[in-house]
């Protein structure tokens, strides 16, 4: 027989050419046509779109954990500074990675009053992206969130491996727990009383953390701490309230309204933010303010003879879904040793946990 032409010399046989119906043409994947210089807006594209070939329509794909983290803490947070700080990244950083998911999404970031932001447009392809990395971190794969309101960084120097939480405030922003929590950028959330009443207990797990009476107390040199039995008259006439940059927006509302009732309408309530510190160097100060026996500790700081009758109350909350995840319970464990510490010190606190 004879050797077929071609054959013994090296040559290949042609290969047959293979229709092609649509879609992606055979050869090379989009990856290798790009190669390994291929430019970053192609990887990019690449990375966060896929292509319906029947259609030609571009669906985004899973953002990336850094993508969606600095997202979520710019929303958190409030400003890219405190995210930064927090992710330990530049600013510009985050401004990229909030940008690329507004736009990847069909979303928009919007400021809001108090400080915060909201989003505008179709937010389902986020939620669900949200709840996808929530998990992640439920699996110990990123650092789990608790959001601290004023007066309760205490709470932040115990936390368990595996949490971070925002940096305390000294004028707590109005940020919005439960919707965060709701729409899993949050793990876990301190509230207080009035911001638990309208939950939903079937969404929402609410556990009872600390409970306190409230002190009226103001410095050593109010003419007020020197006298026993004092009267509403006498507070009308002689004191005027203010706030401690540590205590919560909802207990500077329900102080507002209790010393309100209190003077039964002998004078107006003056209410403004003012620091502890600045407390201590008005010597001829008529201020008086409330705390929680937590706040009882400091040397400033002297009671005055007035019967407030009024329990403060804290409670951590989280999804219901997540109740027997191991960092949430991880979480639990370490706040009940250091609030039962903190009672077993303080008599005037109670740790229902």
């Amino acid at each position: 027989m004879g050797v077929p032409a071609g054959r013994g010399l090296g040559l290949r046989k042609p290969a047959r050419a293979r229709p092609w119906h649509g879609g992606q043409r055979p050869g090379r994947s989009p990856r290798q046509r790009i190669g390994p210089n291929g430019s970053h807006l192609q990887r990019m594209q690449l990375v966060h779109t896929v292509r319906l070939g029947f259609k030609g329509v571009l669906w985004p794909a899973m953002l990336s954990q850094e993508e969606l983290e600095s997202f979520d803490f710019l929303q958190w947070l409030g400003t890219g500074t405190l995210a930064a700080r927090q992710l330990s990244c530049n600013q510009a950083t985050v401004s990229r990675h909030a940008i690329h998911v507004q736009k990847t999404l069909g979303i928009s970031l919007e400021r809001q009053l108090g400080g915060t932001y909201g989003i505008a447009g179709d937010q389902r392809l986020l939620r669900l992206q949200r709840q996808v990395h929530q998990v992640a971190r439920l699996l110990g794969r990123r650092p789990m969130r608790l959001h601290l309101i004023s007066g309760k960084g205490h709470l932040a120097m115990g936390l368990p491996p595996g949490w971070c939480s925002n940096p305390p405030y000294p004028l707590e922003p109005q940020v919005d727990g439960a919707a965060l929590l709701d729409g899993y950028v949050l793990d876990a959330c301190i509230m207080q009383r009035p911001q638990v009443a309208c939950l939903d207990y079937q969404r929402y797990c609410v556990i009872e953390l600390l409970k306190s009476p409230l002190f009226l107390v103001a410095n050593g040199s109010h003419a007020l701490c020197h006298d026993k039995g004092i009267t509403a008259t006498d507070l009308a006439s002689q004191a005027q309230l203010v706030h401690l940059d540590i205590i919560p927006v909802a207990t500077r509302l329900a102080t507002e309204q209790l010393h309100a009732s209190l003077l039964g309408g002998q004078s107006q309530v003056a209410v403004q933010p003012e620091k502890s510190a600045q407390l201590a160097d008005c010597a001829t100060s008529k201020h008086v303010f409330y705390v929680s026996a937590l706040g009882l500790d400091w040397q400033d700081r002297v009671g005055v003879d007035f019967g407030v009758n009024y329990i403060t109350s804290d409670y951590i909350v989280f999804l219901r879904e997540n109740l027997e995840a191991p960092g949430i319970q991880l979480l639990l464990d370490q706040l009940r040793l250091s609030l039962r510490a903190a009672a077993a010190r303080l008599p005037a606190l109670s740790c229902p946990m």
